[in-house]
C-alpha cells in the first residue's frame, strides 16, 4: 500500500466513523429527547484519533460538531447558550484527544527508530519466555525477521542447545527479580556454519515488574562479541606461545618497569638464580641480585644506556651463591626494559683454566729456556776446553802424522758439535722471537765465500768439488746469520751428495732481488718431500747407518733466518738422484759500504790478559793458547779472585766466564767498572750462555764484548784486535 492510499484510507475512516455516529444519534435521539446530542460522537472521535491519527481525529471532531449543530438548528432542544457551551466542550475534547494521540505516535516512532538503528540487540519476553517484541539488530543476530519472533519461545527460535543455556538465566530473573549479566556466553547455533555452530554473546536479562512487584516478563539486551572473543583467544594463544618460547630458550629473559620493578622472569632465569617472578616482586630485586651499591649503580647505568650492548656481570642467586652472566638490555617505547642474559659461569671457568694453563705453559717455556741455556752452558764449557786444546796442538805442530790426523778429527767434530748445538738453540730463539739481528750493508758474495772457507778450513769439503761464483750483491743483513744460512745450506748439500759430487754456490741479482743459489749433484728429493723440507726435524732419505748425521733442524733455521731478513727461500729437485737447488731471495740494499767482515790482519799485538774461568781444563787451555800467541796471561778460578786480580794487576783485557762461583761474571764486571782503574780494562764475557737476554745483561754489567763458547781462535783474535789498547806493551 502506498503512502497516498494509506492517507486516503485514514481520512475515509474518519468520515465513515462520523456517519455511523450520526446514524446512532438519529436512532437514539427519540429515547433521550435531544438532551444529550454529543454522546454518540465522543466514541467516534476517540476511535478515529487512536487508530487513524491526529489529522483524521480533528476531521472527525469538525464533522461531528457540524452535524450536531445542524440537528440543533432543525429542532433546538436546549437554549443557544447551552448548545454553545456543550459544543465547546466537545470540540475541546476532540482536539485534546487528537493531540495526545499524535504525541503518543511521535514517541512510538522515536522508540521504533532507536530500536531499528541501535547495534544493541533488544527484546521483550513474556512470562512464558515468548518474544513480545524484537528489534532489527537482535533479529539479524538470530537470523529471522522481527515479525517471525513474535509469539514464539526462545527454544522455538534458537533451538534446544541455545535454549538449554538461556532458559535457566530467564528463570533466575523470574525467581530473584534481579538482572542477570553474562559477559561472554558461548551459544551453539547449528545453523551458522561460518562460525562452526558457535558464537559468543554478552547479554543482560532484566525483570519487568507490575504494580504489585510481580515479574510479568523480561527485557533482553544482547551484543555479539564473537570477534572480540576470537581476538582474545588468538591473543591468549600468542601469549602462551611467546611464554613457551621464552621458557624454553636457553637464555635468561627479564622484563622490568622503568623503575626496575620486575614484571616477568622466564624459566631459565629461575633455573640459574633460583628466583621466581612472584618472589622477585616482593623484594628489592636489584639489591638482592647486586648487593654492592656501587656495582648496582653500574648495572643501572648499563640498563639505562640508549644503545643495547653486552656486559659481563656477577649476580647473587637466591641461595647466596654467585653466577657469572652476560646481559644486554633493550628499552621499549613505554620505558620498560627487556633483558637478555646467558649463564657464562662455565665459560668463565674455562677461560680461567685457559689462563692457568697458559701461565703453566709460560712457566714451562721459561723453564725450557732456562734448561736450554744451562744445557748450552754446560755443553759449551767442555767444547771450549776441547777447542782450545786443539788450537794448542795445531800451534805446537805435532810431527807425528797420526797425531796431526787425530787433531784434525777432534777439531772437525768439535766444530760439528758446536754447530749442532747452535742450530738447536737458534731454532728455539727464532720461533719465540728472541733472536736479535744486527743488520748492516754487506756483500752477499763475500759472506758466501767466508762461510765456504770456514767449512774448507774444518776439512769437511775435502771429498767434494765445492765452488763459489757470481757477482757481488749488497744486502742489508746480519753477516753472522747470513753466513750461518750459507753454512747450513752447503752442509746440507755435503750430507746428501756422494763423494766426488759437485756443489755450486752462486750469487747475483734477478728481478730486482738479491739471489743466493746453492745447487748440488746429490740424491735429490722426492715430490712428496719438497713441500715439507723446511719443517722442523724433517730429513731426506738416508742410509740405515745415518752416515750423514744431522737433527733435521738446519733447513728450518735457514727459512726462519731468511724470513727475518724479509726474504724467502725455496727448494727444487727433479727427483731422486737428480740433485737439489735451494734459492734464497733477499731485498737489495740501497747503499753499499766496504765489507771487511772476516778480514784478517797479521797477528795481534801481545798484551796482558786476565782469564777468570772456574773450569780447570778450559782455563788451562786458554792459558796455553794465549801464551803461544805471546800474551802475558794471568788466571783466576772464581769471581772474588778475578776482581782482586783485575784491580791488583790492571790487565789490558779480561776474559770473564759468567757462571763463576762466589761472584758471577756480571757482578765481577760491575765491581771492576766501579773502580777508577777498572774502567780502562777491556772486558770480554766468555760464556756458555748465548741468548739475546744474556748479551743485554752483559752489556749492562759493563762488558765490551760477549763471546759464546766454544770460541774459535780466529774469532778470539778478532775480539782482541778490536779491543787492543793503543798503549799495549809486549
Amino acid at each position: 500500500m502506498t503512502a497516498r492510499s494509506r492517507l486516503v484510507s485514514r481520512y475515509s475512516l474518519a468520515v465513515l466513523a462520523v456517519l455511523l455516529a450520526a446514524l446512532l444519534h438519529a436512532a437514539l435521539d427519540p429515547v433521550w429527547g435531544g438532551r444529550i446530542p454529543f454522546v454518540a460522537f465522543y466514541p467516534a472521535v476517540v476511535f478515529v484519533a487512536w487508530f487513524a491519527g491526529m489529522g483524521p481525529g480533528l476531521l472527525a471532531t469538525v464533522l461531528s460538531a457540524l452535524l450536531i449543530t445542524r440537528a440543533w438548528l432543525v429542532a433546538p432542544s436546549v437554549s443557544a447558550e447551552g448548545h454553545v457551551v456543550a459544543l465547546a466542550f466537545f470540540v475541546s475534547a476532540g482536539v485534546t484527544v487528537s493531540f495526545l494521540v499524535a504525541a503518543r505516535d511521535r514517541a512510538r516512532d522515536s522508540v521504533d527508530l532507536l530500536l531499528r538503528h541501535t547495534p544493541l540487540g533488544l527484546a521483550i519476553h513474556d512470562a512464558d519466555f515468548r518474544y513480545v517484541r524484537v528489534n532489527r539488530a537482535l533479529a539479524e543476530m538470530n537470523g529471522l525477521a522481527p515479525g517471525a519472533h513474535r509469539g514464539r519461545t526462545v527454544r522455538e527460535v534458537l533451538g534446544d542447545a541455545a535454549a538449554d543455556l538461556l532458559e535457566p538465566l530467564l528463570q533466575r530473573v523470574h525467581t530473584t527479580r534481579r538482572p542477570v549479566t553474562v559477559d561472554s556466553l558461548r551459544v551453539p547455533l547449528s545453523d551458522d556454519p561460518s562460525e562452526k555452530g558457535e558464537r559468543y554473546f554478552s547479554l543482560i536479562y532484566s525483570p519487568i515488574l507490575d504494580g504489585r512487584g510481580r515479574v510479568t516478563g523480561t527485557t533482553a539486551s544482547v551484543v555479539e562479541v564473537t570477534a572480540r572473543v576470537r581476538a582474545e583467544q588468538a591473543l591468549d594463544h600468542e601469549r602462551e606461545l611467546l611464554q613457551t618460547i621464552i621458557d624454553t630458550i636457553p637464555a635468561m629473559i627479564t622484563m622490568f618497569t622503568p623503575d626496575t620493578r620486575v614484571l616477568r622472569l622466564n624459566r631459565e632465569f629461575e633455573r640459574v638464580t633460583g628466583w621466581t617472578a612472584a618472589e622477585a616482586q616482593r623484594v628489592d630485586f636489584m639489591a638482592a641480585c647486586y648487593p654492592d651499591a656501587e656495582y648496582r649503580a653500574m648495572v643501572r647505568r648499563h640498563m639505562e644506556a640508549p644503545e643495547p650492548g653486552w656486559l659481563d656481570l656477577e649476580m647473587t642467586t637466591k641461595s647466596g651463591g654467585v653466577v657469572q652472566t652476560s646481559w644486554s638490555n633493550v628499552r621499549l617505547s613505554d620505558g620498560s626494559r627487556v633483558g637478555i642474559g646467558v649463564d657464562i659461569t662455565e665459560r668463565k671457568a674455562h677461560e680461567a683454566e685457559l689462563v692457568a694453563a697458559r701461565a703453566t705453559a709460560e712457566r714451562a717455556n721459561r723453564a725450557k729456556d732456562e734448561f736450554l741455556a744451562m744445557l748450552g752452558h754446560e755443553l759449551r764449557n767442555p767444547l771450549s776446553a776441547i777447542g782450545s786444546a786443539v788450537a794448542v796442538l795445531e800451534r805446537l805442530r805435532v810431527d807425528d802424522l797420526r797425531g796431526t790426523r787425530a787433531t784434525q778429527i777432534i777439531a772437525r767434530q768439535t766444530q760439528h758439535l758446536a754447530r749442532l748445538m747452535d742450530d738447536l738453540l737458534d731454532v728455539g730463539r727464532v720461533v719465540t722471537g728472541k733472536i736479535i739481528l744486527e743488520p748492516r750493508a754487506m756483500d752477499l758474495l763475500a759472506a758466501a765465500r767466508r762461510a765456504v772457507a770456514t767449512l774448507r778450513a774444518a776439512g769437511v769439503t775435502e771429498r767434494h768439488d765445492v765452488s763459489v761464483d757470481g757477482r757481488p750483491v749488497w744486502v742489508t743483513g746480519d753477516a753472522t746469520r747470513l753466513e750461518q744460512v750459507v753454512t747450513n745450506l752447503v752442509s746440507n748439500a755435503l750430507k746428501f751428495t756422494p763423494a766426488g759430487g759437485t756443489i755450486r754456490v752462486w750469487t747475483g741479482v734477478e728481478g730486482g732481488e738479491a739471489l743466493l743459489r746453492v745447487s748440488d749433484s746429490g740424491v735429490g728429493m722426492s715430490p712428496d718431500l719438497l713441500p715439507r723440507i723446511f719443517d722442523l726435524f724433517v730429513q731426506g732419505d738416508q742410509p740405515p747407518e745415518r752416515a750423514s748425521g744431522g737433527l733435521g733442524i738446519g733447513l728450518t733455521l735457514v727459512r726462519q733466518l731468511v724470513e727475518l731478513h724479509g726474504g724467502r727461500v725455496e727448494a727444487r729437485s727433479a727427483g731422486a738422484g737428480q740433485g737439489s737447488v735451494f734459492t734464497i731471495r733477499l731485498p737489495v740494499a740501497r747503499t753499499t759500504v766496504s765489507d771487511d767482515a772476516g778480514g784478517r790482519q797479521a797477528g795481534v799485538a801481545p798484551c796482558r790478559i786476565l782469564v777468570v774461568e772456574d773450569n780447570a781444563d778450559a782455563r788451562d787451555m786458554l792459558l796455553a793458547l794465549l801464551t803461544l800467541d805471546r800474551h802475558e796471561v794471568v788466571t783466576a778460578a772464581d769471581g772474588p779472585a778475578g776482581v782482586d786480580a783485575a784491580l791488583r794487576l790492571r790487565p789490558d783485557v779480561a776474559l770473564v766466564d759468567i757462571g763463576l762461583p762466589g761472584l758471577n761474571g756480571y757482578e765481577v764486571a760491575r765491581r771492576i767498572r766501579a773502580t777508577e782503574s777498572g774502567r780502562a780494562i777491556k772486558l770480554i764475557a766468555l760464556t756458555g750462555y748465548g741468548q739475546s737476554e744474556d748479551t743485554r745483561q752483559a752489556r749492562e754489567a759493563g762488558f765490551d764484548l760477549h763471546l759464546v763458547k766454544p770460541v774459535e781462535p780466529g774469532r778470539l783474535d778478532e775480539a782482541l784486535r778490536a779491543l787492543r789498547p793503543t798503549d799495549a806493551q809486549p
